[in-house]
């Protein structure tokens, strides 16, 4: 599985960890996604397993700063995961944020009767085949 994301070109951002606070947090090492200009997708991998596949359109960071605050009650299906993450980092094994920045494409529109090219990205695109091609456990939208 490892190996299919590497072959899609995704690398290692970061990774998912209990804090100093006893909590469930991240930390992303690779600036690339850091920035907030790309659309991203990203997958949570412990073992070689894909775990879990995402879109982050303002980029990973900022997407797993609003995962966190699901992880700390600001959701049922945020709890959840938290108690997925949680347990699996207690029974000692890593699990690594890799991400990949999106394809897009140019295009002119005529938008209220002016031309004007746009960017078109296909996060959603991707995100959507890569659950399909992955079925990761943790998801819990878009896998059948």
């Amino acid at each position: 599985m490892l190996e299919k994301l590497i072959n899609y070109n995704f690398k290692i951002a970061g990774k998912l960890l209990i804090d100093k606070n006893n909590k469930v947090n991240y930390r992303i090492n690779d600036q690339e996604f850091k920035s907030q200009n790309q659309e991203q997708v990203y997958a949570w991998v412990s073992d070689e397993k894909v775990l879990y596949i995402g879109m982050a359109s303002k980029g990973i960071q900022k997407r797993l700063s609003e995962h966190r605050g699901g992880w700390r009650g600001g959701s049922s299906t945020g709890i959840i995961k938290e108690a997925q993450i949680r347990k699996k980092l207690d029974e000692g094994h890593q699990i690594y944020i890799y991400g990949r920045t999106c394809d897009y494409f140019l295009q002119e529109v005529k938008i209220l009767d002016k031309k004007q090219k746009c960017r078109f990205s296909l996060v959603e695109q991707e995100e959507d085949a890569l659950i399909k091609e992955f079925k990761p456990l943790w998801n819990t939208v878009g896998v059948k």
